[in-house]
């Protein structure tokens, strides 16, 4: 099969032309240091994702600031330190004409008190009420939305120490910048609140933050979520008519398209097909809103599926991340004509759960022997 559309080149922002329309998109595998640096094993794994051919690497979940923490050994960047260690992984994206972006986040509600031992953020305590954990809840003042859209920007000023050309704001799944953009759980009534574009205030301000600090000379892309799947309580793609176009117009550079929240997050585990259609219908509505480049990434298991939804015009590139990580050489295996040997993603899920694992201490796959999991664990199918 010809992969015309996959392998077509993209510029990107400033600063990146990428080399064809597939990246990994950021998926939590949380094998950092405990400090959270980059660990060997942790290099290793994204030199092999780089090596099998996708354009661009988003790391996934790099907490800006040591108060805002959700899994022991997740990625950081608050000190010199964790640059250092992430600089090399960087240079070898850049010698293999693969940029490595790395995702800046605050998990805001939904991180965690264990770690950091500081209480959640959150746009409005009222929106949570009943909810577990909500006693550890702090409803953000100004002052508050100040101070983090500062650590933001000297998070992403670390991320250029590195040698990183882009960065990725974290704005979907329920985390603090998402939190913002929802009417489920902003109910807030300042400048901060009470309609689709006083609610994205606070992630236009954190662009906007950046590109002073780092004097324009680091591209900023959002991952964007475009629906809670929670219906009219929720997010949904159509609120955001005006606040895609004010994305660009603060500077962003790119948009990559999310679903789901942590009260959703069933839907992403396992194919469902109403909800397939539902967001590549949501994600075809956000590119006819901008001239910036549109990717998501969702259950794309083949090259074809990612060829055929770039040539319905769905979207600009495809991101990839349970597929690459069951074959990480998928990629250069189907451009050789191998599809067939191609270690095929059961999207089952069964990554995720082993996030929140207590006998596990990283995530695993079921068909990739690098990473393949213990045989004593067993999930029940869903």
């Amino acid at each position: 099969m010809s992969y015309l559309m996959t392998q077509r080149p993209l510029a990107m922002g400033t600063h990146l032309s990428l080399k064809n329309r597939l990246y990994f998109a950021p998926m939590g595998i949380d094998l950092a240091t405990a400090d959270g640096s980059l660990s060997e094993e942790m290099l290793t794994f994204y030199k092999h994702i780089i090596d099998g051919g996708c354009s661009m690497v988003v790391l996934g979940n790099s907490s800006i600031a040591p108060s805002t923490r959700l899994h022991a050994r997740g990625l950081c960047l608050h000190t010199a330190d964790n640059v250092a260690r992430l600089a090399p992984l960087v240079e070898y994206g850049q010698q293999r004409d693969c940029p490595v972006v790395v995702q800046l986040q605050h998990y805001g509600a939904q991180g965690g008190t264990q770690i950091s031992g500081q209480p959640l953020f959150c746009p409005s305590r009222s929106a949570l009420a009943g909810a577990a954990g909500v006693d550890s809840l702090v409803e953000m003042s100004v002052a508050d939305i100040d101070r983090v859209c500062e650590q933001f920007a000297q998070a992403a000023r670390r991320a250029q120490q590195a040698g990183a050309k882009m960065v990725q704001l974290q704005a979907s799944n329920g985390y603090l910048l998402s939190s913002f953009l929802s009417p489920h759980t902003n109910h807030r009534r300042d400048a901060y609140g009470a309609s689709p574009l006083r609610r994205a205030r606070f992630l236009l301000e954190v662009i906007e933050r950046i590109h002073q600090v780092t004097g324009g000379a680091l591209d900023v892309s959002v991952r964007l979520g475009i629906d809670d799947c929670l219906g009219e309580a929720g997010q949904r793609p159509e609120l955001l008519e005006h606040v895609v176009p004010a994305l660009g117009e603060a500077g962003a550079a790119a948009i990559m398209c999310s679903i789901t929240l942590k009260e959703t997050f069933r839907y992403m585990l396992c194919a469902n097909p109403e909800i397939q259609r539902q967001f590549v219908e949501g994600v075809s509505l956000i590119k006819s809103l901008t001239a910036l480049p549109v990717g998501y990434a969702g259950f794309i298991g083949s090259l074809q599926e990612a060829e055929t939804q770039l040539q319905q015009g769905h979207c600009d590139l495809i991101g990839m991340s349970r597929a690459l990580f069951a074959d990480n050489e998928l990629i250069s295996k189907s451009l050789a004509g191998r599809e067939d040997q191609v270690n095929q993603c059961r999207f089952d899920g069964n990554c995720f759960r082993d996030k929140s694992n207590p006998q596990l201490d990283r995530v695993y796959c079921c068909v990739n022997e690098r990473y393949k999991r213990p045989a004593h664990i067993h999930y029940r199918s869903q």
